[in-house]
């Protein structure tokens, strides 16, 4: 059987909720395996040249590890305690996504990653637990060596201790271990093993993992562990780094960085095709009170998380809303801050593209952000449909050559908004803002006859740029516009341009750079009630985001002009 369609199935017939994140990725495989042909990873040979590796969904390969935990391995709490572990569907289909996608030509699998976000009570260290067990004794990677890494060594030794406490109780397992106070090992000679670390463990010297399993990775407060146990993968033919994690209490750095990561993978931002992710949370926080809702983040509920304990932990944040934080985080894997995300990526996702070539001596409301160390210098361009009351936002970036390289080694698809022209290169260290001056006047005045009406400007360290654009004309008395960053001027555009990208009537060409910034924001409120967007953290860009907002500081202003009566 394939565990995948069938948990498709039962989501579309709705005898099982999943998250709207759950679903994507689903969909994502259910379309792999109605598209073989699109199912490939291209790799550059020595000479340069791409070619393509193809991959097939191997049932048997699939249900090979589903057959081995619900044959050895065993419940170890509860009134199973004791019996075999019988996986429910979602875990079958998770697995099954894991190893049934392997190379047409070596058999290898195709996901390496797989990264779990459940509720409390969802049995996902059991889960890691029995994959670890599988991958010492049938994985098939000689000197298999598999670790668990948390903040703290107890943490880490959960998974561990449950792994140990299934090899002992099985008459199967147990004569093929040896198991020290420190470490699992298979006999006879101690080849394959599995250690439990915290993140300063020192027994990563030389070593070269299989499988690394990364346990409440919200608490996590630096990627260091989590990367050095991945370099240490490198020789290793399918290696696997599985995180599980509720969302926790506080939003730590190294969480902001994977799971929004992971987000932006599911939605099409970024590519990774060796990634698996699986989001279970409510779509909305307001949904905890709905008891429809509660399967979302908790796909055991009623296996091995009791109905009757969600109530009961629900009733009590009725009462007290000081456990409510805490039901959040842990039970709905909602994440809690004191800042919260903007929009949703439905809220914000518009695939619309407008055909530039209509709007040929348009006038036009430009917007502009320049770059600190490490940011992105952006131009945003608005152009109005006034028969269809549409704003069309057209936003090019450029960043140094020193950026380029860094955010390429941190994963970011720079190369890939490079070829597409959404991304220039301009300057080694510091931006060459004479780029910026040959893009306004070469491609958007000179063939396309723009003539910025406005062009609104973060005024901190712009004075060279300015004087460069009054040169060409743009006075700075009646064009160029500088533009307090605040929240008493920003809070107004930024409920304006909510409302428009929540009606669709914002259209920024389908512009993944525009579409990861906006991904990327959070809202601030002040003291007085203004709103101020800032990033989720550093290395979260939304400088495209910025350059819209300075354009609706005029657009507002002068709406009548620009779009007509409303």
């Amino acid at each position: 059987m394939n565990y995948i369609r069938k948990y498709y199935e039962e989501i579309q017939k709705k005898h099982i909720v999943v998250s709207k994140l759950v679903k994507k990725q689903i969909e994502k495989l259910i379309y792999l395996l109605d598209h073989p042909e699109e199912n490939y990873i291209e790799h550059i040979d020595l000479e340069g040249k791409k070619e393509k590796e193809y991959f097939v969904f191997d049932e048997k390969a699939a249900f090979k590890p589903i057959d081995f935990i619900e044959t050895f391995c065993l419940h170890l709490k509860g009134p199973f305690a004791g019996k075999p572990l019988i996986l429910e569907l979602w875990q079958k289909a998770v697995i099954s996504s894991l190893y049934g996608f392997v190379s047409k030509d070596t058999g290898f699998r195709k996901y390496q990653k797989l990264h779990l976000y459940v509720g409390r009570k969802n049995g996902k260290t059991i889960l890691a637990a029995s994959l670890i067990i599988y991958e010492l004794l049938v994985g098939g990677e000689p000197g298999a060596e598999c670790y668990t890494s948390s903040t703290r060594r107890e943490q880490s030794k959960i998974a561990w201790s449950m792994a140990k406490q299934m090899i002992q109780k099985s008459p199967v397992l147990q004569p093929r271990f040896r198991i020290t106070v420190n470490g699992i090992y298979t006999k006879p000679y101690s080849d394959n093993s599995y250690i439990p670390l915290s993140k300063d463990s020192k027994k990563l010297d030389g070593a070269n993992a299989h499988f690394s399993h990364i346990d409440e990775l919200h608490a996590i407060t630096d990627t260091n562990t989590i990367d050095v146990i991945w370099d240490s993968t490198k020789s290793r033919n399918q290696p696997i780094e599985f995180i599980t994690s509720t969302m926790g209490l506080e939003r730590q750095k190294t969480f902001d960085e994977v799971f929004e990561n992971d987000v932006n993978v599911l939605n099409d931002i970024y590519t990774n095709d060796r990634l698996l992710v699986f989001v279970y949370q409510l779509d909305k926080e307001s949904e905890w009170e709905d008891f429809r809702c509660w399967q979302k983040a908790n796909p055991n509920l009623g296996v091995s998380y009791p109905i009757s304990r969600l109530q009961e932990d629900v009733q009590n944040a009725k009462d007290d809303k000081a456990d409510l934080k805490n039901l959040l985080a842990k039970s709905f894997n909602v994440r809690q801050t004191g800042r919260h995300s903007w929009l949703t990526f439905e809220e914000l996702n518009n695939e619309e593209v407008y055909d530039l070539g209509q709007f040929k001596d348009a006038v036009v409301i430009g917007g502009f952000d320049l770059s600190r160390t490490g940011d992105m210098t952006a131009w945003t361009t608005l152009l109005f449909d006034k028969e269809n009351k549409k704003i069309i936002a057209e936003t090019k970036y450029w960043i140094t050559q020193k950026y380029f390289e860094e955010g390429k080694k941190e994963g970011l698809p720079f190369e890939q908004w490079l070829d597409k022209d959404y991304l220039r290169v301009a300057g080694e260290n510091l931006i060459d803002y004479r780029h910026i001056v040959d893009y306004v006047y070469k491609d958007l005045f000179e063939k396309r006859g723009w003539m910025f009406r406005f062009i609104n400007y973060d005024a901190w360290s712009a004075s060279y740029l300015v004087k460069d654009l009054a040169a060409l004309g743009y006075t700075e008395k009646h064009v160029l516009k500088p533009t307090r960053q605040g929240a008493q001027t920003l809070s107004v555009p930024i409920q304006e341009l909510e409302a428009n990208l929540k009606e669709k009537k914002l259209v920024y060409q389908n512009n993944p750079i525009t579409k990861w910034c906006l991904s990327n924001a959070e809202v601030e409120m002040d003291r007085n009630g203004n709103y101020l967007l800032v990033k989720g953290n550093p290395k979260r860009k939304i400088d495209g985001v910025a350059t819209i907002l300075n354009a609706y500081v005029s657009l507002i202003e002068y709406k009548e002009e620009f779009l007509g009566d409303e």
